[in-house]
């Protein structure tokens, strides 16, 4: 019986491994994980507590105690938490503050590292930031994604508009350069591209270009 493929791809914010990820699971017919979703339902579970965010036993433990479920199709990921659909919710702009601190605790990336590899066994495209070197470090094919800061600040802030309008270049590009800061330094499972991942730079390119790299060489490690 062939064992289900697993695709791992990391990266910084706003590097497009949600649109790539979206892209590769739907020709590929496999199951998209977004892990960032799951950590926005942490963030928002905290928010909707009493538990401050900054108490990170208190948040640990609440991480294992919440129940997070991810479903749908690539192309329209539902997030729910506790059995309610919190697809829109996690995406405000105070999740998605709360969403970087509570990424940093220990506790919290093991409660989501267990949930991440049961939600995996069936085979997926799967990102986030310690995909390849953690959650499934034996991944068929790991990518890391990157691009210049400023590049990516311009894509997350055309996301962030379609949610807030009055969103600037200025407060997208300081908040992603401290997210960088956070995930690359947190001691636990920190930003960093694996020893064997393919690391591709969408620097100036368009996303089916980059794509098209991307089936290229899935294509030649699972042709075997």
């Amino acid at each position: 019986m062939t064992a289900p493929l697993i695709i791992a791809i990391d990266g910084p914010s706003g590097s497009g491994k949600s649109t790539l990820g979206r892209m590769l699971a739907r020709e590929l017919g496999l199951l998209y994980i977004d892990t960032g979703s799951m950590y926005r339902a942490v963030a928002l579970a905290v928010i909707e507590s009493t538990v401050n965010e900054s108490d990170d036993v208190a948040v640990g433990s609440l991480a294992e105690r919440i129940d997070i479920d991810l479903g749908g199709n690539p192309d329209s990921l539902r997030v729910s938490l506790n059995g309610q659909d919190v697809t829109e919710r996690v995406r405000a702009e105070e999740v998605t503050r709360v969403s970087s601190i509570v990424s940093t605790i220990p506790a919290v990336r093991r409660a989501m590292v267990r949930r991440q590899r049961e939600l995996g066994k069936r085979g997926a495209v799967m990102n986030g930031r310690d995909i390849g070197t953690v959650v499934f470090p034996d991944a068929d094919v790991k990518f890391y994604l990157d691009a210049n800061i400023r590049e990516r600040a311009e894509r997350r802030l055309a996301e962030e508009r379609e949610i807030n309008p009055g969103a600037t270049y200025e407060q997208t590009l300081a908040d992603i350069t401290e997210r960088d800061r956070r995930d690359t330094t947190r001691e636990d499972s920190p930003l960093i591209a694996a020893e064997d991942a393919i690391i591709v730079d969408s620097t100036g390119m368009a996303i089916d270009d980059v794509f098209a790299k991307m089936m290229m060489i899935v294509r030649e490690r699972t042709a075997a």
